[in-house]
Formats: C-alpha cells, structure tokens, sequence
C-alpha cells in the first residue's frame, strides 16, 4: 500500500515538473515538409493550452501532459495530434494522423516571427487577385483563386477551390519571394512561390504528405465555376434519398416524419475536415434563424473502424452543441467514389463538404458543393446573404 502511494506521489511530482519547464510565452512552431522546407505557424503557451494565431484566425489545442518527459497536443476536434518533449523551451517531437498514416516531423522554439525577412524594405507588389493553376503540366490540374491583401512586406490571405478554401494564412514578403501558412490542429499549409514577370511560380506544401506545383496570374475577374452546378440530382429523382444510422444507432430516413412538410438541409460530410467544419457552424448559426428547417448531416469517415468514428463525431455534437442527427454513412475511408455509391440520388459526390436542399415537397433545389468559409472575407458575406434570400423564399413558398 505504501508502495502504492509513493509511486503516486513521484508520479505526480513528475507531471508537476514537466508542466512548470514548459514556459508561457509565444512560439514559432514547425512542421517539415521536406529536408529544406518547413511550414511555420505562431502559438501561445499557456496553462494547459497552446493558441494557434492564424491571420484573424484562433484555434486551441489543448496539452495533456504524460509520465516522464513527454507531452501531448491534441485538439478538440480532430483525431490529430502531437507529442513533443522539451528541450530547454525548444519542443521536438511529431504530429500524428493514425487513421492516414501521417507522422511529420515538429519542432518549435520561443519567437513570433513566422518567417524571418533580412531587409523589410525590399518587397514586391502581391496584393489582390490572383488565378492559380495548380498541377499545371499534367491532366490532373485544377484552377483556384488565390486573395492576398498586402501591408508592406506582410501578408495575409487564403486560396479558393472549388472545394473549400484553404482557411486563414499570414506570411510575408522578401523581395519577389511570398510565403504564407497555417497549422490548425489537422491542416499544415504553406504556399510558397517566386514573382517574374506578373507571374508567380511555386508551390503549395500540404504536410510532408503532398506537394503541388502552381502558376498564378493577376487576375481580378478571374472566379471559380458555379457550386451549384457542379453536382445534380440524377434523372428519376426528386427527393434526396437517405438512410443511415445515427450516432445512436437509429436509422434515420428521408421518409420520415419529421422531415415532412419542412425545408430539409442535408450536409455531406466528415468531421476531418476542416471546411466541413466552417459549414457546420454557418448551419447552426441558420438553425438559430429559421425554426422549420429541418437539418441533418450524412458522415463519411477515414476513421479506421466504427467505434473511432463515433467517437469523432459525437466530439464534434459535442463542441459545437449540434443538436440535429449526424449520421455515419462510411469508415474506413472517405473516398468519394466509394461514397457516392451509397448516395443513389445525385451523380457524383466531387467535394466535402456538399449541401443539398430539399424543399417542403420533398424537391431538391439547390445542391451546392464545397464550401469556401470565412476566410474569404467578402466573398463569404455575399454568400450567406444570396442563400439566406433564397431560404426566405422558399421558405415563403
């Protein structure tokens, strides 16, 4: 019994420890893309948190401290983390995604300079618009828009598909060279490239996991296509057919009751990503406005088996107080063409997220694909005031 208690006592006294030589104070953080490039992004250390800064964005994780010398990042969301030992204020250790396979190394050390410039003075002009192609030699390139608003050599931005966006960044200039990052606990980006000639030449480093070679051309009139007629309804079809268990285990059906005679939102999901997750907010924030919308979200999970991928949604329910049914479509994988198999009424599933709405006769409208968040600023404002137009009307009807 004595033994039992000593040990607890030393236990404790480690973990004590180990929080007390990690300081409070501001850091610059690291994810290695390759030998010679890493992804940096600012954070706070305090108590048992670190708070990402993110341009106008703030994202906490929280620190689980372990026996002996190491620690734990983890967020309230995603099933990512990090573990990390102290050396004297300098962290080291990896970030990891089980379910991916994803292990990157990560280190940090006290600072607030993301990127560190030699003259502040030297800097080239990158504010506005710019029309991105990403894998531009090969079949498989896509066009984006890239938004940079610039003050002096710093810079702030984000970059728009037809998926999603790629959320807050912040970086700066030196001389023709722009870099600009995030890290928000799943997602490490970092666009990186050179001006010649009104051209931008570089890359987007996604993790060590991925990288894409991009061109970019000033562009201000330049605009993605149309999300809502990226993905349709397939001929035969009116209503958007579901049927798939909650995360109580109750099977959950467009033909049921509840949805009759109501506006039906059906999102299609995953509680990875992080686009979902900016959509996922905005649909509270309409729950809140209109009382008989009726809301479901339709899950498919990379999670390797079914209790994770519970898990992780009944995370998500929880930090955001859903209080609508999210039901678990897939694990395993989030493939898409695998998902749409399972999705007999729209002929293609392209995005994560992907939005249908149904009216109250049981039509699909609108399906809208991807969603670009508040990270595009302007942009997303126009947004949420044609659609909520649209949901007054139909709402009317």
């Amino acid at each position: 019994m004595l033994r039992n208690v000593l040990w607890f006592l030393l236990l404790f006294l480690v973990l004590c420890c180990s929080n007390q030589n990690i300081s409070e104070k501001p850091y610059v953080g690291y994810l290695k893309a390759n030998d010679s490039i890493d992804i940096p992004f600012n954070f706070f250390l305090k108590d048992s948190e670190i708070n990402i800064s993110n341009s106008k964005e703030n994202v906490s994780l929280e620190i689980v401290l372990r026996p002996g010398d190491s620690s734990k990042i983890i967020s309230y969301i995603f099933e990512d983390y990090i573990m990390f030992k102290n050396y004297k204020d300098t962290l080291k250790g990896f970030y990891y995604n089980q379910s991916l396979s994803r292990r990157i190394p990560f280190f940090a050390s006290p600072g607030s300079n993301r990127f560190i410039s030699k003259n502040k003075e030297d800097f080239d002009n990158f504010n506005g618009n710019w029309h991105v192609i990403f894998d531009y030699n090969n079949k498989a390139s896509f066009d984006s828009q890239m938004m940079i608003d610039q003050f002096k050599n710093e810079i702030s931005g984000t970059v728009r598909t037809e998926t999603g966006d790629y959320g807050f960044m912040q970086g700066i200039i030196r001389g023709n060279r722009f870099s600009m990052s995030n890290f928000n606990g799943y997602r490490g980006y970092m666009m990186d490239g050179y001006l010649k000639n009104d051209t931008i030449k570089g890359y987007l480093y996604m993790g060590n996991y991925d990288s894409k070679p991009f061109i970019a051309f000033k562009d201000k009139y330049f605009n993605l296509s149309d999300p809502y007629g990226l993905t349709k309804i397939r001929d035969g079809y009116d209503d958007f057919v579901f049927s798939f268990e909650n995360t109580k285990g109750d099977l959950v059906s467009n033909t049921d009751k509840k949805f009759n005679n109501k506006i039906v939102m059906v999102q299609l999901m995953g509680s990875w990503c992080p686009n979902c997750l900016d959509e996922s907010r905005y649909l509270l924030t309409l729950s809140e406005k209109f009382d008989d919308i009726k809301f479901v979200s339709i899950a498919f999970e990379y999670a390797k088996n079914k209790k994770l991928a519970l898990n992780n949604l009944n995370k998500l329910k929880k930090l955001l107080n859903i209080d609508y049914d999210i039901l678990l479509a897939q694990y395993g994988t989030s493939d898409k063409f695998e998902a749409a198999r399972k999705l007999i009424s729209i002929d293609t599933l392209i995005s994560y997220p992907t939005l249908i709405v149904v009216d109250k006769n049981k039509k699909v409208r609108r399906i809208h694909t991807g969603f670009n968040g508040p990270a595009t600023g302007k942009r997303y404002d126009d947004f949420k005031k044609e659609f909520e137009d649209f949901i007054e009307l139909l709402n009317d009807e």
